[in-house]
């Protein structure tokens, strides 16, 4: 069987549980598999695949160009990280698991195939200081710089994906939360601050232009190109990336994965319930969540000891009378 044929037919199937979004990274990594497979082994049929020929193609990956790999230039000559070459690892492998299980093959060439160990970094969150240059630098008087700054509320206030912020509806957002769609299409609901509430119901009723008076998405894209139509998950990203270059921040990425470690570190320093926090989320366990919280120290830990100690639940003061010894 031909391995395009066969990789059109798995992504029709597992359509319904990928995300607009994440079918497309399926779609780059199998290509970029497919490339490699038939230009270095001739291969292109998936019944003569083995895992060395796996093995072979992930260090071609890392020692090959991003730009290569991902067919588009990011204007810096540099490799893949090893973060992205597990990504593509890990589809290749549920690729070819999938495979198995169609019982398109007799074995998997995949099951002992690993991806590169990954360093361990803890990621740098927003402070104070950080959030405050970024709202002070938009200018709220225009309909570009309100609606920024709503959506970095809503990314600070929320901790939702990037992709999260393109595909919210108007009908998504309620007085003291928002519905979100998520990885695999799943729809889990987030609580909004009240603040971040009013300025949402501000940004829809005065300083939203839509060309379409029916478009359902709620922020749209102010720019000449895309004047009046929803924002895309790129927009958002430029939007981001120029706020870096505008405010010079060298000591952290701004991007909204930080805004969502950031909501997620903050959350829990406020006291919030981490099961809670895993839900708002959507990770499907919590020890997902456990590793957004890497850099939370035992020092913030503690600030909110008394209102959450048992003890604050309990009376001891029955016990605090001091009792003296009978004169002999």
């Amino acid at each position: 069987m031909k391995l395009q044929e066969v990789i059109k037919h798995f992504l029709v199937d597992v359509d319904n549980r990928l995300g607009e979004n994440t079918h497309g990274s399926y779609q780059r990594a199998l290509r970029h598999l497919v490339n490699l497979l038939n230009s270095v082994y001739g291969i292109d049929e998936l019944e003569k695949v083995t895992i060395l020929h796996l093995r072979d193609c992930v260090r071609h990956m890392i020692d090959t160009p991003s730009e290569v790999v991902r067919e588009r230039s990011y204007g810096k000559k540099s490799n893949l990280a090893d973060s992205s070459v597990k990504t593509y690892v890990n589809i290749w492998k549920v690729f070819f698991n999938w495979c198995y299980q169609e019982e398109l093959i007799d074995s998997n060439p995949s099951a002992r195939l690993k991806a590169p160990k990954l360093e361990k970094r803890v990621l740098k969150t927003f402070t104070s200081e950080h959030i405050y240059r970024m709202l002070d630098s938009l200018n709220l008087s225009t309909d570009i710089g309100f609606r920024d700054y709503v959506i970095l509320l809503l990314l600070l206030d929320t901790g939702i994906r990037l992709d999260e912020i393109g595909t919210l509806l108007l009908e998504d957002v309620h007085d003291t939360y928002i519905k979100v769609r998520g990885k695999g299409r799943k729809e889990r609901e987030v609580g909004i601050h009240p603040d971040v509430s009013k300025q949402l119901w501000k940004y829809v009723h005065k300083h939203r232009h839509p060309g379409n008076p029916d478009e359902p998405k709620i922020f749209i894209d102010c720019s000449k190109q895309g004047r009046g139509k929803a924002i895309s998950r790129a927009g958002v990203k430029g939007m981001l990336a120029r706020l870096k270059v505008a405010l010079d921040l060298k000591d952290v990425r701004l991007s909204a994965h930080t805004f969502r470690h950031t909501f997620a570190k903050m959350y829990l320093a406020q006291g919030g319930d981490i099961f809670k926090l895993s839900r708002e989320m959507g990770h499907t366990n919590v020890r997902i969540t456990q590793k957004y919280l890497e850099d939370f120290t035992s020092t913030e830990a503690r600030k909110e000891h008394d209102s959450h100690s048992p003890l604050s639940v309990l009376d001891i003061s029955r016990y605090r009378k001091v009792r003296r010894k009978k004169d002999v």
